[in-house]
C-alpha cells in the first residue's frame, strides 16, 4: 500500500510471532466483528482448524509533536512457526484488501 510515495505494509510479522494487519491505514476505520469472523474462517479453513487468537487493537500514540490513532488487527496461531508467517500474511492481506474494497471511509490525509 502506498500513501503519498511512502510504502506501508498491509500485513507483516511481529516480533512475538504474530501477524499484524494495518487495517485502519487501508480501510480508514476499525474492523467489524463480522469481518474478524470472516478472517477467522479463512484462516481456520486453510490451517485445518488451527486454534488462534485475533485481536482488534485501537492504538493511540502520543509524542512531543504528534498524536496518532491506528487500527490494527493481530493474528496469533497456536504453534505457529516462522515458516507459516508468509501464508498467514497472505491470507490477512487478502482479507484486509477485500474489507477495504467493500467499505472504506475517506482518508484524513490530504
Amino acid at each position: 500500500m502506498t500513501i503519498e510515495g511512502a510504502e506501508f505494509p498491509v500485513a507483516f510479522p511481529a516480533d512475538d510471532g504474530s501477524v499484524l494487519v494495518n487495517f485502519g491505514l487501508l480501510a480508514g476505520r476499525e474492523a467489524t466483528q463480522a469481518e474478524l469472523d470472516r478472517l477467522a474462517l479463512a484462516l481456520r479453513r486453510d490451517a485445518g482448524g488451527a486454534q488462534m487468537t485475533i485481536t482488534a487493537e485501537r492504538r493511540q500514540d502520543y509524542g512531543p509533536r504528534a498524536e496518532t490513532v491506528s487500527h490494527q488487527v493481530r493474528v496469533s496461531l497456536v504453534g505457529s512457526t516462522s515458516a507459516r508467517a508468509p501464508w498467514i500474511e497472505s491470507v490477512c492481506h487478502a482479507w484486509a484488501v477485500a474489507c477495504a474494497e467493500e467499505r472504506s471511509l475517506e482518508s484524513l490525509l490530504p
